[in-house]
C-alpha cells in the first residue's frame, strides 16, 4: 500500500531489485509472487518468478550500456514463456485464440512447450482443453477429426513429466538403520510416484473465484492479538508447558452444547438421512431445548442473547442457537465428506497399483470383513485405541507408549481427549503423523514381546497399517486438514474473539480455499506467525512433526499434494453449503459498524462454548465389563461409535427425541 507502482509502466529494474531482495533475505517465492500480484492487480496472472529470474540472468550477461537500457525497459507482463517468446507469441495471442500458425510451424513441439502452455493455463485459470486449439497452430494435422476431448487425453499423458522434474533425485542413497527384532514387520518401500497417482481434475471443478471484498485484516488482527493469551490458557497453560507435560488422562474436556448438537445431527442423520427436512427440524428443536437448559446454568449466555435482541434492528446477526445449529451440521458433514473422499483416494490407488492397503495385503486378514470405513480411518482408530486410555476391561499400552516416547525424546502428543469424536479424529491423525518416526517401530516392538502361542491380531493389524506408506500419506492429509483448517476453526470457536466478526473470519477461510486450490504446496509448509483466522498457530506448533513428514524429501509428497488439492475443494463445497449465509452476499455477511462492534465486545464465541449441564463426560472407573462384552467392544465398534463419553449424553437425547420427532413427523 502506498507504493502506487502501477500508475506507470513497470520497469525491468524493479523486478530485478525484487529478485535481489528475495535472495538477500531468503524470502519464499510464494510470498514474493503474492506481494507482486497485490502491487499489480491487473497483471495477477503474470509469471513473476520467471520474469524475475530471466531479468537477473539477462542483466548479468549484458555490458554496462546495454544493461542500463535493458533495466529501463518496460517489463513484459504478457510473457508466456521462453519458447513462445522466441516466436513472438504473447498472452493476448493465446487468450484471443489468434492464428499464429505461420510462426509456430517453424519450431518443434516438445515437452517443454507442453509444460509452458500448461503453466500458462494454470496461471490464467482457464479450461486446459484450449491446449488442443493452440497446438493446432504448431501442427495442422493434430486433431484433424475435431475430437478435442480425445486429443486432450493424449496431452494429459505428458503431465507425469512435470512430476518427474519436481521429484528429488538422491545422489547418495540414504541408508535407514536396521533393527533386528523378533517378528518385526518389514517396512514396505515407499511407493513410486508413477505407480500411485491421483487424477487431476478439469478446470471446471475448480473453486470459482468471485470478486469478494477484502478482509479488514488489521482490525481482525488487533482483536485476535489480545485473545492469544486466553486461547493458550484454554488449551492448557502455554505452548511450552503443553509440549512437555502430558494432558491428564483422567480429565477429558467437558462436553459443550455444540458437542451435543453434533451428536444429535450425526445420529439422527444416520437413521433418517442427511437431507430429511423433518430430521433437520427435530435436531434444531432438540438444540433449542438444550440451549434453554444451558442458559439457566450459564448467565453469560443469557446475557449474550439479550444484547443481540437489543440491537437486532441495527445489525443482522444470527441468533446463538441457530449459529450452533449451522456449525453442528457443517462439522458433521465435513467429517463425513472427508472420510468419503479418503475412501475414494484409496479405491483409486488400489485400482492403479493392483494392491490392497495395510493389513489387507497380509494372507491372514484375507477372510476379515472390513467395516464401512477406510483403511486410513481404521488405522487411526485402532492405533489410538492401543496407545490411549482405553475402555475399562480392554488392553491398552498407554504406559508403554509414553515410556517409548520419552526414550525417543519426543513426548507423546497423541490426543487423550475423547469428548468430541469429530475433532479428536483429526487431532489423532495429526498426533500419529507427528510421531511417524516412532509409530511403526513401537508396534513392531510390541509384536516382538508378544507370545507366539497366542498372537495379538490387533497389534498385527495396526503394525501392518503403520508400515504402509500410502495409509501414512493419507493420514498426513487428515493431519494437515486438522492443523490448517479444523484445528484453527475449533480454536476460534473456543476463543474470546468477537461473535459479530464471524463473517470476516469465514471470508479469511474462503480466500484461503481459493489460494490452496491453486497451490496446495502452501499447505505443506507451517505458518510462522498466524493461522488462517489470524490466531497463534497453536496446532502447527504442537504437531510440527506433520510438516517434517511431508517435507521436500518425502517420496509421496506429490501424492499428498494431489490429495490435498481435491480435499480442499470438498471442504470448500461443504462450507458453501452450510455456511453460505456468512459468506459475501449472505444474510449474515454484513460487518457491524465500529460503534455496534464496541457494544457487542462481550459477546464472544467462548460464551457459547460453555459446558453442557447434563453432560457426563467421565466414565465410571469402577464399572466392570465381562470378558465377552469387552471383546465385542473391540471388534464391533464402527467409526460412528467410538466415543464412550458421549453414550450417556446421547441417551438423554434419544429420550427427548422420541416425542419431538413423533410430533414433527405427524405434522409433516
Amino acid at each position: 500500500e502506498g507504493l502506487e507502482l502501477e500508475k506507470a509502466p513497470c520497469k525491468t529494474r524493479l523486478l530485478v531489485q525484487v529478485g535481489l531482495m528475495r535472495e538477500d533475505n531468503n524470502f519464499p517465492w510464494t510470498g514474493v509472487v503474492y506481494w507482486l500480484t497485490k502491487i499489480f492487480p491487473s497483471h495477477q496472472s503474470a509469471d513473476f518468478r520467471r520474469l524475475i529470474e530471466r531479468g537477473i540472468a539477462t542483466t548479468l550477461s549484458l555490458e554496462s550500456d546495454a544493461r542500463l537500457t535493458f533495466l529501463e525497459s518496460d517489463a513484459n507482463f504478457n510473457f508466456v514463456g521462453p519458447i513462445c517468446d522466441s516466436i513472438g507469441v504473447e498472452r493476448q495471442h493465446l487468450l484471443e485464440m489468434r492464428d499464429f500458425s505461420e510462426r509456430a510451424q517453424s519450431i518443434e513441439v516438445t515437452n517443454g512447450l507442453i509444460l509452458e502452455l500448461s503453466n500458462f493455463v494454470t496461471r490464467e485459470k482457464i479450461a486446459p482443453v484450449v491446449l488442443v486449439t493452440w497446438l493446432r497452430n504448431f501442427n495442422s494435422e493434430f486433431c484433424e477429426n475435431g475430437n478435442i476431448q480425445k486429443a486432450y487425453k493424449v496431452l494429459r499423458r505428458n503431465a507425469a513429466m512435470e512430476n518427474l522434474r519436481q521429484t528429488p533425485f538422491e545422489l547418495v542413497r540414504k541408508k535407514m538403520p536396521r533393527f533386528i527384532v523378533k517378528k518385526r514387520m518389514k517396512r514396505e518401500d515407499a511407493i513410486h510416484y508413477e505407480k500411485v497417482t491421483i487424477k487431476e481434475e478439469y478446470e471446471s471443478d475448480e473453486i470459482m473465484q468471485d470478486e469478494a471484498p477484502e478482509v479488514n485484516r488489521e482490525r481482525v488482527r488487533k482483536i485476535i492479538l489480545k485473545d492469544e493469551v486466553s486461547v493458550c490458557d484454554e488449551n492448557g497453560d502455554d505452548l511450552e508447558s503443553n509440549s512437555d507435560e502430558e494432558t491428564s488422562d483422567e480429565k477429558p474436556e467437558p462436553l459443550t452444547l455444540l458437542d451435543i448438537a453434533m451428536v444429535s445431527v450425526q445420529k439422527l442423520s444416520c437413521m433418517y438421512g442427511v437431507k430429511n427436512e423433518a430430521c433437520q427440524q427435530v435436531c434444531l428443536d432438540l438444540l433449542k431445548n438444550q440451549y434453554a437448559l444451558t442458559c439457566k446454568e450459564h448467565p453469560a449466555m443469557a446475557e449474550f442473547e439479550k444484547k443481540l435482541d437489543a440491537l437486532c434492528e441495527d445489525v443482522s446477526l444470527v441468533y446463538p442457537v441457530v449459529f450452533l445449529n449451522y456449525n453442528a451440521n457443517f462439522l458433521v458433514e465435513m467429517h463425513d465428506a472427508v472420510e468419503q473422499q479418503i475412501m475414494n483416494f484409496e479405491k483409486e490407488i488400489i485400482l492403479s497399483t493392483g494392491e490392497k492397503l495395510g493389513r489387507d495385503k497380509l494372507p491372514k486378514f484375507g477372510d476379515f470383513v472390513n467395516l464401512s470405513e477406510s483403511a486410513t480411518s481404521r488405522y487411526i482408530h485402532m492405533a489410538c485405541d492401543v496407545v490411549s486410555p482405553g475402555v475399562p476391561g480392554t488392553q491398552n499400552y498407554r504406559k508403554h507408549w509414553v515410556a517409548f516416547c520419552e526414550e525417543k525424546k519426543n513426548p507423546s502428543r497423541l490426543s487423550v481427549n475423547q469428548s468430541n469424536q469429530f475433532t479428536s479424529y483429526f487431532e489423532s491423525a495429526a498426533g500419529l503423523i507427528h510421531h511417524h518416526k516412532e509409530m511403526a517401530l513401537f508396534f513392531s516392538d510390541l509384536l516382538s514381546m508378544n507370545n507366539d502361542k497366542c498372537p495379538n491380531i490387533i497389534l498385527e493389524c495396526v503394525a501392518a497399517d503403520a508400515s504402509d506408506p500410502v495409509i501414512q500419506s493419507l493420514v498426513c492429509v487428515l493431519a494437515i486438514v486438522y492443523c490448517k483448517i479444523l484445528g484453527p476453526y475449533w480454536q476460534l470457536l473456543k476463543s474470546g474473539a468477537e461473535y459479530s466478526l464471524f463473517s470476516q473470519y469465514m471470508l479469511c477461510l474462503y480466500q484461503k480455499f481459493l489460494d490452496w486450490s491453486k497451490d496446495p504446496s502452501t499447505l505443506l509448509e507451517p505458518e510462522e506467525a498466524m493461522n488462517v483466522f489470524l490466531q497463534f498457530p497453536l496446532q502447527e506448533k504442537t504437531f510440527d512433526g506433520v510438516f517434517h513428514y511431508c517435507g521436500q524429501w518425502h517420496t509421496n509428497r506429490d501424492l499428498i499434494r494431489a490429495c490435498l488439492k481435491k480435499m480442499v475443494k470438498v471442504i470448500a463445497a461443504v462450507t458453501e453449503e452450510h455456511l453460505k449465509d456468512f459468506l459475501p452476499g449472505g444474510t449474515f455477511s454484513t460487518v457491524p459498524s465500529p460503534d455496534l462492534s464496541l457494544r457487542l465486545v462481550s459477546c464472544t464465541f467462548s460464551v457459547l462454548m460453555a459446558e453442557y449441564p447434563s453432560s457426563q463426560p467421565y466414565p465410571d472407573k469402577k464399572r466392570k465389563f465381562s470378558k465377552r462384552s469387552s471383546q465385542e467392544n473391540v471388534y464391533s465398534r464402527s467409526n460412528k461409535q467410538r466415543c464412550p463419553y458421549l453414550v450417556v449424553s446421547f441417551a438423554n437425547i434419544v429420550i427427548e427425541t422420541s416425542s419431538v420427532f413423533q410430533n414433527q413427523l405427524c405434522s409433516s
